[in-house]
Parts: structure tokens; sequence; C-alpha cells
């Protein structure tokens, strides 16, 4: 085990051994000039002494100049694009290069744990998408641009909001606390969401846990490794970059007031009385009253350059983004500055440090709250008033009809949200070459958070809701990460046999805090400070935790002449705060092995067809702790008041005095430990036909074991908080594929790929919990109210041994009755008529259709995740398409509820005239919504089968889509014409996203995210909600179509 003390003996070693390596050394200057096939210079070409970690770039006229030892016999050149080429320096000081356009992509280097690696060399399943793909992608986080480029990586755009975040699944969901994957800026951790992708160079993806074992505990969800750019030439680049872009949201059309009142007539004989009086009623479309046409800006400059000792990048940027919703809009500012310096031959320093604020201002109210709001609001009340101007009420003698919202635009301008996040992430580092081929390098990165979420609400009168007094409520998250690491690493090759290796340690600790107060009856409108010493605030929400977290590790690559592969890495966490005694460390280990076919002699009578071939395999296992700190541990509450005892159940007698003491609120559990993911992976990387046709296959089997779950604990008990335990396991088997062809004749030249991940996904143990299943989800009208809805107290949703997770749930529906004799007959669903929904029943549970006839719907988990990528270049014309999708996969569209049904008795679409013996209707396909009293011709009963109120699977749709998710033309100006005009490059273009969907969903957009988790809000699960995937519910902020233009200028 590496100790403190150790490690400063190393340091000490290791700086004496420098110091004595450096005033022995003697060396020599190579200069020389790098091209292309055709004599071109290259710019930017990588220039490194073999075995070395020192090296330059050429300038732009593809110069270069390197002082290296006089025992040096060999420079290594790269440039991307273009076959890597070796170049003897025995005995010369000048030497000049022509390299070789580079078919084949296994030659790439791309980062992996801790370092890089080329791709023939790599041995686990790692997909890399460099930064040039997604360049003036409207994208607002770098992990959104993997959509559709990653095989077996699903990245879910379920929002359009402007500051929406995606969520990111690496091989489907394998634990009820899914954790987000981990992102790895520049070899640092930190949150990637504030990342500008313009300054990124290249994002890989670590999928299997042979790849990812070297993080541990924190890569059960994956990790997404992101590399900024550096300086690429000695002569000082500058470029500047920028897009603008309307955005046209796809919205649903509610009924106007004539067809709305038509519809009231029917299931409300007696509201109107008379046609004459709704003549002068208003006549709102809410939908267009609270949506609009958005707009996004971005603009990107940045400074880039290098010398032999020193490679710099200064870059700034501003995305701004007014959404499609009123009063909604994001803005983001950052800046960044990478360097590294060359001190002489041996010592390498350098810095990475990024800043970024972004401010929004929400959408008032909750996502569900908000865009549920057009069903909820009568069109019959206007915008404003016309006496006084005021916001718009029901007409003098139109009470509400039961739950009819209030007016929604005034809703939006009577209250003020905004939301400021700081982010500040730095990074040092020290690298010195030692003797015997080894490496010492430390980093150490320092992360800050700081976000404040404000809401005013001022006083309003919306006829039947008012408030005459105004309300403040404020929220505060710091959060910081400090990071220190210590590695040493040493590569050689012996002939034909190349060792490289790793040693490390880490050590990361998290600082916490959170606070929230509100306060009324404030004296100022738009106060903005909270004062805690009046009588009027409420602080009901202060949180602090702290994580401390130490690992050590190691890892090994062997490899004989390019041939046959083996590696294997370790890594042991020790979890200060999540795990108790006994219970903080773990062991994550990880072996793979590869063998390159294409390189035996066999082999070469086919070379010309086949020209690369290798099959790999991995095992290795990672870590989930995912949960709050403390978790094991007891927890109690302060109690501090009058008249209650410390459980705060018995009365004292009048005038007790005030009571302080702690009462319990979570058991402990010391056996809580870590969760643990398994997986096996096998793949094949190939490239043919000259190495115009490149295809990767991989078969992967993961297992996650004792899952982390919060247990919730009876009332009975008198524990407030859940208590956390070890439960149950979950299976994902599946394959990723890629497959594409690449070439070039004459001034054309293309690249066309198509990528899928397939995935299977099932529960194999859950118990541990009540009746091993867990419910979830409700098809939610408001915040989640479970009771205030279309299906009330209804979960959609069930999780247990043998289904995928989140697994649809309720009534069967085998048909619907033709005619009323028909649903006479039919028993077992007593007061049936025609045009109502037949539900499957099974004679043994009853002789009526109950809650044991509930079956699985659906599956809401994609068996498929597919997109492809279309480039096309014809002399300075480009186009890119990108196209992404989903198969086989099922969605609950709760939406369709609300547009068929007047439910509440808001607002809903035509649909709803469709329903069968509606009005004059006869039988139609759509289930009747009720009928009129027979003994009471002014009374409607409202769906006496439950056609609309109860979950069952008229609902449950087919989810799986198409998107042509971007397309992009863009025109490159000639290199003479910027030699006039002393310019580097120039380029123009315009671009399209989300530009069609080909789906058979009914719903407005069937990209979905999670829809409302009473387990989640409750604490048992946590993470991306993975028990209630797939859900429409009247909450989506639309995603929009987005029209750009663009330029991109370099100088």
């Amino acid at each position: 085990m590496l100790t403190k003390r150790l490690l400063q003996q190393m340091l000490c070693g290791f700086m004496c051994l420098f110091l004595v390596n450096l005033a022995r050394a003697q060396s020599k200057t190579v200069t020389g000039t790098i091209t292309d096939d055709k004599g071109a210079p290259l710019a930017g070409a990588t220039v490194k002494e073999k075995g070395s970690s020192s090296g330059t770039n050429t300038n732009a006229t593809g110069v270069f100049t390197l002082t290296v030892p006089n025992s040096a016999t060999t420079l290594v050149i790269t440039y991307i694009g273009y076959d890597q080429q070796e170049i003897s320096i025995k005995n010369k000081t000048a030497v000049a290069v022509s390299l070789q356009p580079n078919k084949s992509s296994l030659n790439e280097v791309v980062v992996v744990g801790y370092g890089t690696q080329k791709r023939k060399d790599v041995t686990g399943s790692v997909v890399s998408v460099k930064g040039d793909a997604f360049k003036n992608q409207p994208v607002t986080n770098v992990t959104e641009a993997l959509q559709g480029r990653a095989a077996g990586v699903e990245v879910i755009k379920s929002s359009g909001a402007p500051d929406a975040q995606p969520l990111i699944l690496i091989r489907g969901t394998a634990s009820l606390h899914q954790p987000n994957p981990l992102y790895i800026v520049d070899g640092v951790r930190t949150d990637g969401t504030n990342l500008n992708p313009q300054d990124v160079a290249s994002v890989e993806v670590l999928k299997d846990a042979s790849a990812a074992a070297i993080y541990g505990s924190a890569a059960a969800g994956g990790v997404i490794l992101i590399t900024t750019k550096k300086g690429a030439s000695q002569r000082p680049t500058v470029n500047f970059n920028a897009r603008y872009g309307v955005s046209q949201p796809k919205l649903v059309k509610l009924l106007d007031r004539n067809d709305w009142i038509k519809l009231q007539n029917i299931i409300h004989p007696t509201y109107f009385k008379g046609a004459t009086q709704t003549d002068t009623l208003a006549n709102t479309d809410w939908v267009d009253e609270l949506y609009r046409n958005g707009y996004e800006q971005n603009y990107n400059l940045s400074v880039s350059g290098s010398s032999p000792n020193v490679n710099y990048l200064a870059s700034g940027f501003y995305n701004g983004n007014k959404g499609i919703y009123i009063n909604n809009f994001s803005n983001i500012g950052g800046a960044r500055v990478n360097t590294d310096f060359k001190l002489g031959n041996y010592v390498k320093i350098g810095e990475q440090v990024s800043v970024s604020q972004r401010r929004t201002a929400p959408p008032v109210g909750s996502e569900a709250q908000l865009h549920n709001a057009p069903f909820r609001t009568q069109p019959i009340i206007p915008v404003h008033n016309s006496w006084d101007n005021s916001w718009g009420t029901l007409p003098p003698g139109y009470p509400a009809i039961q739950f009819g919202g209030p007016n929604p635009v005034g809703a939006v301008n009577s209250a003020m949200a905004q939301n400021f996040k700081n982010n500040f992430q730095g990074n040092v580092y020290g690298e010195v070459k030692l003797p015997w081929y080894l490496t010492f390098r430390t980093n150490l990165g320092y992360g800050y958070y700081n976000e404040t979420n404000d809401y005013y609400q001022a006083p309003y009168n919306f006829g039947a809701v008012t408030s005459a007094t105004n309300f403040l409520d404020k929220t505060s998250i710091v959060s910081s990460t400090l990071l220190t690491n210590y590695l040493l690493s040493f590569d050689h090759t012996f002939g034909k046999h190349n060792i490289s290796a790793l040693v490390g340690y880490e050590q990361i600790k998290n600082v916490y805090n959170y606070v929230e107060a509100n306060q009324s009856m404030i004296g100022l409108p738009g106060y903005s400070f909270i004062q805690t010493s009046q009588s009027n605030t409420t602080v009901h929400g202060k949180y602090d935790a702290n994580g401390l977290i130490k690992s050590q590790f190691a890892r090994l690559n062997y490899n004989f002449n390019g041939k046959y592969y083996v590696s294997a890495s370790i890594r042991q966490d020790a979890n200060f705060t999540v795990f108790g005694p006994g219970k903080q460390k773990g062991t994550f280990p990880a072996f793979s092995a590869g063998w390159n076919i294409s390189e035996e002699n066999f082999w070469k009578p086919i070379s010309n067809a086949v020209n690369l071939l290798k099959i790999r395999g991995s095992y290795g296992s990672l870590g989930n702790s995912a949960i709050n700190p403390y978790s094991y541990a007891a927890t109690y509450s302060k109690f501090t008041g009058a008249g209650y005892n410390a459980l705060g159940g018995q009365n004292f007698a009048p005038g007790a005095p005030l009571v302080i003491a702690n009462s319990l609120n979570a058991i402990p559990n010391p056996n809580l430990h870590w969760e643990t993911v398994y997986e096996t992976n096998l793949g094949i990387d190939g490239e043919a036909l000259n190495s115009h046709l490149y295809f990767t296959v991989e078969w992967y089997n993961k297992k996650t074991k004792d899952m982390l779950y919060a247990l919730k604990m009876p009332v009975s008990a008198g524990y407030t908080s859940p208590y956390f335990v070890n439960i149950g396991s979950v299976q994902n088997k599946g394959v990723d594929l890629l497959i594409g062809y690449r070439n070039k004749a004459g001034n054309f030249s293309y690249d066309v790929s198509f990528n899928a991940g397939f995935n299977n996904n099932k529960v194999l143990d859950l118990s541990g919990i009540p009746n091993d299943q867990l419910f979830d989800g409700v098809n939610y009208y408001s915040n989640g109210d479970a009771g205030f809805n279309v299906m009330p107290n209804q979960n959609l949703t069930v999780t247990r041994a043998g289904l995928p997770f989140g697994s649809f749930y309720g009534y069967k529906v085998i048909g619907m009755f033709k005619t009323d004799q028909e649903a006479a007959a039919a028993t077992a669903q007593p007061g049936a008529k025609a045009g109502d929904l037949i539900y499957a029943h099974d004679a043994k549970n009853g002789n009526v259709v109950s809650e044991a006839d509930k079956q699985v719907l659906g599956n809401p988990n994609p068996k498929m995740v597919y997109g492809a990528t279309v480039n096309l270049r014809w002399k300075g014309i480009d186009v890119a398409m990108l196209f992404n999708g989903v198969a086989g996969v099922e969605l609950f569209n709760g939406v369709k509820a609300y547009e068929m049904y007047p439910w509440a008795d808001g607002n809903t679409t035509s649909k709803v005239f469709g329903a069968s013996y509606l009005g004059s209707n006869q039988l139609t396909g759509q289930p009747r919504i009720g009928y009129i009293n027979p003994a009471n011709a002014n009374q409607f009963i409202l769906d006496p089968n439950g056609n609309y109120t109860k979950v069952n699977s008229y609902f449950v749709e087919n989810g799986s889509y198409l998107k042509l998710k971007n397309l992009q033309i863009g025109y490159t100006f000639s290199n003479a014409l910027m030699e006039k005009i002393k310019m580097r490059s120039a380029r123009v273009f315009v671009m399209a996203n989300n530009l069609f969907t080909i789906t058979k969903y009914s719903g407005l957009d069937p990209e979905l995210g999670t829809g409302f988790s009473m387990a989640q809000q409750q604490g048992y699960v946590g993470g991306i909600t993975v028990t209630t995937r797939g859900v429409d519910a009247v909450s989506q902020y639309p995603q929009a179509k987005i029209w750009s233009v663009g330029l991109d200028l370099t100088f």
C-alpha cells in the first residue's frame, strides 16, 4: 500500500535522480520539414522522440525544431488522418518526411484511463468521437453530441428546455440507484455539463468494466473521457465561430371556444344558459399564449499556438438561448486557458483552467404544471379582463367547473424565477522523465460549484385563486472537490516485447452545503434577500455533507510484436463516508487480452481483402456508492418546542417549558456495502477492402449484484428516513455493432457509418423489499400528486424478478364491445356498453375484473438504440447528416387520456369528438367517454367502465422511431482566396436540427426520458430514474426544430 511517507520518499528520490540525470545529459537539436503525400506542408504535426513524451509540433510551413538527447535514434511523426511514421536521426540533425494518408482507424490514438493507446492496442471496449464530428452542432452539453454516434450509448434528450441536460445510459440500466457516467476532463474528475463543446478535441466512452475499472467505484455508470484542445501551430492561430438559430416547437392544438362549448353542452348540459351568451366570451388559445418561437446565438473565440517549449490555448464562449416558453431563457458564458511548458528535456508542467456562469430564467412552477396548464385552463378565460386590464378571470356567472385552472399567463407573469450556476475547474500538473523509462506525474485539481435559485411570487388575483401576500424562496448550493493524484508510469519496447505499466494513488475530498429558506409578507416587490431573524421566515432545508475517497491502482499492459496483448488492472477505493467501518474498502480488478490475427503470416494471402482483424476479450468489476453520505449510520433530528414530547407525540400540560431533544430518524445498517457490477466483453475489430470498410462487433454480459436500495420503514416504526440495504441483482446482455465505409474519388470523398446497441434488461432478484416488487409512476397532472390525475392513485409500472426495470403494468385490452348485447353477456364487466374496452379476465381471479387481472403491458427499455452518420465532401462543399433512433420499445401515452377525455373540465383536443357514442357518433375505434343518464337528461356519467381512468394497454404504444437529428451543409472557401485575404480558412454553413421523425407513436415526440417517480421522490431509488421510463404525461417541455446559419473563420 502506498502511504504518504512512501510517496514523500519516492518524490525525493525521483527528484534527486532527475537532477543528477539533468546535469549529466548531453543533447542535440534536430530540425525538419513535414509534408503530405503531395508535398504540401502539414501544420500541427506532432514530432516526438520514440519512447519519450518529449515532443513538439510543426509550424504553419511544416517546419519543426526539437532538442533530444544524443542517445536518441528515432523520431515518431503523427498527424490526424495520416499514417504514423518513424524516421531515423542517428547521426542526423536535419530530416524531411512525407506522410501518407491514413486509411485505417485502428492506428488512431485514443484516450484511456490515465493515459493513451493506439486503437489497435486497446483490448477493452472504447468508443471515440472526435470534436470535429459535432462542431457547430447546436448542443448545450458535450455528451448530447454522442447521440447517434456511439454504439451502446443511449443519449435521451427528452426536454427542449434551454438548460436541459440529457440522460446518458451506457449498455442499459444496471441499478435501482443508477449513477450518471463519470466525467473526466483532461485527466481530472469534473462535471462535463458546463464545458464548451467547441473546446473539445475528442470524447472517449469507456463502456466495459475492463476499460473503466481503473476508475473503480465511480465507474459503474460508465466513464466519459473528454480531452480539450491545445495549440497545434507555432504561429498563433485565431479562430472565430458564430451561429444563430430559430427554434420552432411542435405543439398540441386544443379546442377553441366554440368546440369547447359544444363539448360542455354534452357533458355539462346546465352549465351554459343559452347559445346567445357565448358570443361575447373570450376565445383564448392558451397554447399560443404560452409558447413562442425561440432563438439561439452562439459565439466562440480562441487563440492558440505553440513553440518547442510552450503550447497554449485561450478561448471564450457565449451561448444565449431564448426558450419556446414565455419568460424562459438560459445564457451561459465562460473561458478556458490550457498551457503546457517544457523545462528542458525532462520536465513538463502545465495547467487547464476553465470558468463559466449560467443564468437561467426557468419557467415558473414545476415542469408538470407548466406544460399541462393549457389543459387545465378554459378557453373562455381572457388573458386580460376588458374592464380593468387585470389578469383575466372567468366571466361573471360562469363558475369554474370542478378543477379548472387559473390564468396561466397571469401566473407566469406574477412570479419570477432565476437560477445562477457558477463553475470553476482548475488543474495543474507536473511531469518528470526519469531514468529506466519511467515518468512521474502529479495532478492537483480543484473544482468549485455555486448555485443559487430565487423564486419571487407577487400577490395575485385570478378570481377563484387569490393571494394577498408576496413570497420569496431562496436556495443555495455550494460544493467543492479537491483531487490529488500521483502517477508513476513505465513504457519501453524490448525487441518485439512492449511493456507499459502504471501505479498510482488518488485522493478526492468533496464538500457539499445546501440551504433553503423562504419569507412571506416581504415589504418591497422584488426583495432579493431573506432576513432569517424575522418571524415570517422559515429555514426548511439545510444539509451539509463531506466525502472522502482514497484510492490506489495499478495497470500492466504487454504486447508481443503487435500480435498478442494482455492487460490487467486493479483499483482499491476506500469510501469513508458512505459505508461504515469494515465495509469501506472495495477492490475492483479487471483482465483483458487480444489477438491481432492480421499480423500472423498465415493471414497474408487474404490481407488484401481483410487487412485488419483483431479479437479481444475482457472481464472486470466496478463499484457503485451513489447514495448519500452516512447512509449506513443512525441519523437524528433536533426537536425544539413546547407542548410535545421529543417524539412529537404526547401533549404536555399548558405552559410547559421548551423541550430540546433529539429523535432517531433512521436505523443504522453497519452491513451496508458496495454495489458491484461484473462484466464480460468479447469483441472483434476489423478493416477490409484496403481499409475502406471498417467494423466492430462486441458481445457483453453485465450483472449487478447487491443493489443499493432505501427500504421504506412502516409509519408505526416512528422513523422518517428510509433504511438503506443491499438487495437483488439485475442483468444486461447485448451486442454493440459499428460498420462503415469510406472512400475518395478525385475531389469527392465520403464516409457512411451505422451503429447499434442491442440490449436485454432483466431483473434477476428483488428479494428484500415488500412483496419482492416495486410499483412506481403516475399519469400525473399536477406536481406528481398521485390522486390528482386522470388515473388517480394508480401506478403505471412494476419492477420484479424476470422483468425489465419499470415494465408497464395494468389491464390488458383485448377488444371493444361492438353492441350492448355483447357487453351485457360479459358478466366480468357489469355495466359495460358498446364502445367500452374489453379487459382480459381470468375466471380464477373471481367473477369480475379486479386488481388480480392486471398484467405486464410493455417494456420501456429499448431493445435497440441506433444511429447513422453520412459525411460527404466535394471540393469546398460538405454535407453531414446524423440520424438516431430506437426500436423494440413501448411508451405509455398518458397524454392521450387528456386529449380524448374531458377530465378536470379545463380543455382538451378535437380527438375527444372521436369517442364512440358521443353526440351523434356511433361506434368508432375510440372508447366512449360516458353517457347521458337515462333517468336525468341533465347528467352526463363519465367513464363508468374506466376506459380512460384505469391504467390499461390502450395507452401503451409502439415507441420506436427514426429521427434526422442534424443536417448540415457547408462551404469552405478556396486556399487561393484565403491567401489573397490573409486568412487561413473560412467556412459558412446552414443547419437544421430535429428535421423529421418517423414513428407510429401518436404523441408529440417519442423521445421520452423518465416520468414522475414517487419512489425517487421518497428516496427509495436514486440517480437516473429507471422505474418510470417512457411515461408521457402532459409534462414534457417540447423539443423544437432549429434552423441555423453560421460561419467559422481562422486567421
